[in-house]
């Protein structure tokens, strides 16, 4: 797996040989997390606080467990879109590449 990042103006582009399953499970912690806090309060909806700390745990498995801390949760912020770093955590964790060819037909795109 590869992620590309504008790093001081410069393209870098970081891979790592495989992804530790340590990623999947995670993920699954965070969501966890969530899933117990609507089932306490159907109306729950987490604070702003809540989802800067969400967000970076997310980013925090592309860079601290995907890619052992190759680049800080910072450079990533500030070196890529939200669309291709959501892309490249579903990647990590699902292993599901956005690639051309399977964003569908005309009407699925």
């Amino acid at each position: 797996m590869q992620i590309e990042l504008f790093i001081e103006g410069e393209k870098k582009v970081f891979t790592t040989p495989f992804v530790p399953m340590l990623a999947k499970r995670k993920y699954i912690e965070l969501e966890a997390k969530v899933e117990e806090k609507v089932n306490e309060n159907k109306n729950y909806f987490p604070s702003a606080k809540e989802q800067l700390e969400e967000e970076d745990a997310m980013v925090g498995i592309l860079a601290n467990v995907v890619f052992g801390s190759q680049f800080t949760v910072e450079q990533v912020y500030n070196g890529a879109s939200g669309e291709y770093v959501k892309s490249k955590l579903a990647e990590a964790v699902f292993g599901k590449p956005k690639t051309e060819g399977n964003e569908g037909n005309e009407q699925g795109k």
